[in-house]
């Protein structure tokens, strides 16, 4: 009778421990999801923060144009930016990066275009009205269209699937301010008027 009564106690003990052994398998499998960020993905994470920062500060500078179409374009350009910041923000919150870093430059190639970028603002922001804007929708064209392969060389270097869909995400919106750049430069007086360009009658 002992013998059999132990053998139902045990019996009954067996699926409570097998509920425990999934309960902590499930925790197991969950934890990866909420964890921190790969170091790489954390350089994507800054340097596209730095972007809509740079983005949105200059964005502001051309509010201040006496052109209309690049004062409405600095406004697409903040409002663009400070959304894509926002989730950018949120979706690093979201994986225990309360504080995003700084973006560092780590190559030479990368401290160089740091340091021209750097020197390029100092510049433009010394600047008003026609050389203003010139210098601003050549910028803006340029540096839309250099940041467009780093999203690609971005998109293909994660393995997270949601940094994946906010950098997918931002590239048509990039792909749009470069093209708006460009029609602005197009349009723009000092086009027709470039020294450069032969006079057409």
């Amino acid at each position: 009778m002992k013998i059999r009564a132990l053998a139902i106690v045990a019996a009954l003990a067996l699926p409570g421990i097998a509920a425990a052994d999934k309960t902590n398998e499930k925790t197991t499998n969950t934890a990866p999801a909420a964890g921190k960020l790969a170091d790489s993905d954390v350089k994507i994470v800054a340097h596209l923060h730095h972007v809509n920062q740079m983005e949105i500060d200059l964005g502001k500078a051309a509010q201040k144009s006496t052109t209309p179409g690049v004062k409405a374009y600095g406004d697409t350009l903040v409002k663009d930016h400070t959304s894509n910041d926002k989730d950018l923000t949120t979706y690093a919150e979201g994986h225990k990066l309360a504080v995003i870093p700084a973006d560092k430059p780590e190559t030479d190639a990368e401290k160089q275009d740091h340091k021209d970028m750097m020197a390029k603002v100092a510049q433009l922001k010394k600047l008003k009205g026609a050389e203003f804007d010139k210098m601003f929708l050549d910028m803006m064209a340029t540096d839309h269209d250099k940041e467009l392969a780093k999203i690609d060389t971005a998109i293909g270097a994660t393995t997270d699937t949601d940094l994946q869909a906010i950098l997918k995400a931002t590239k048509p919106v990039l792909q749009s301010h470069a093209d708006t750049a460009r029609d602005l430069q197009k349009s723009s007086p000092q086009a027709s008027a470039d020294p450069a360009k032969p006079a057409t009658k």
